[in-house]
């Protein structure tokens, strides 16, 4: 690494905003942060863009709407009203359209969305009220303090929650995909499909055991579906504000080429232009498992389990 080449603490790869909630807060804390992407602007999936053929109407490309975000520490932590974030909370949140002109709907107003499931299995509806009821001391008591404290080892997490009712019955419910849970719980199709279809939006796999919670989860939430005023990309810009006014540099149009090691650590990245920067603490990485471990990593500086277990869910998917 030349000694006249760019230095930073650390050094983050991509901004989607994973990627810049990492960073905002490292520059809070004094460090000197650079995050890199290729895109031409931040913010990852965070996009929004203007149709062509209709001025002012704007379009989130990928990530269109973010649930219980302004419930979430960092939102507050990082002031990103103060830097221009707005979310709205419509009160007819999230809808299933059918060929028919009906339509399942999901409120914010809970009573709403059971009217509306009644009207294809009153039966359905009845579980949908249970499962709420069952499920809200669990978010409340365990899963809210979890999301809020670092991660424990699967083994830890197990036994902790295996010592409590709530615990035991989250174990339970999470052995299940969401795809068991539901045919389990529901009769109705319509019901079903619905389901899924709002738990599918969160990205989650469907038949992935592990899971089986997910739906239950999102009935006892307090919080739904949140739409940001002016398009998912002013969360991003909210964030780049943040992590510029406290020293941080976002760089776009950057082309990764390879992330550099010395003894064994990573120490700085290559970018295709062939340029050098240099990482004093750390490289972290919020782009995908592939891209990282197989593409920016040559196999002398990672094991060979670790870059098969990257190349999986690649794998996995070219199966399917």
């Amino acid at each position: 690494m030349s000694a006249a080449a760019n230095e930073y603490d650390g050094i983050i790869l991509g901004t989607g905003h994973n990627a810049l909630v990492l960073q905002a807060y490292l520059c809070r804390a004094g460090l000197r942060i650079l995050s890199l992407d290729r895109a031409d602007v931040p913010g990852g999936g965070l996009a929004t863009i203007e149709n062509p053929r209709h001025a002012g109407f704007l379009h989130n490309t990928h990530s269109f709407f973010h649930r219980a975000l302004t419930a979430m520490p960092w939102y507050r932590d990082l002031e990103l009203e103060r830097h221009g974030a707005r979310y709205i909370e419509p009160p007819l949140n999230v809808a299933l359209i059918l060929n028919d002109g009906r339509s399942l709907q999901w409120w914010t107003d809970f009573k709403k969305t059971c009217d509306s499931f009644a009207q294809f299995s009153r039966r359905d509806a009845e579980f949908l009220r249970r499962w709420r009821d069952e499920f809200q001391p669990i978010v409340r008591e365990i899963l809210i303090p979890e999301a809020r404290s670092a991660p424990l080892p699967v083994d830890v997490r197990q036994q902790r929650l295996s010592r409590s009712a709530l615990g035991r019955r989250l174990l339970e419910v999470s052995a299940l995909s969401p795809l068991e849970f539901v045919a389990q719980n529901f009769e109705n199709d319509v019901v079903r499909a619905g389901l899924l279809f709002f738990n599918g939006l969160r990205e989650v796999d469907l038949r992935q055991k592990g899971f089986g919670h997910s739906i239950p989860v999102l009935l006892a939430s307090d919080h739904m579906a949140q739409m940001c005023i002016g398009g998912s990309a002013c969360l991003a810009e909210a964030l780049v504000s943040d992590i510029r006014e406290h020293g941080g540099e976002v760089r776009t149009s950057a082309e990764l080429r390879a992330i550099l090691f010395s003894d064994g650590r990573a120490c700085g990245v290559e970018l295709d232009s062939g340029e050098r920067i240099a990482a004093k603490g750390f490289v972290a990485s919020g782009l995908n498992p592939q891209q990282t471990f197989l593409k920016l990593i040559d196999a002398e500086s990672s094991s060979p389990a670790l870059r098969e277990q990257a190349a999986g869910p690649e794998r996995e998917c070219c199966e399917r």
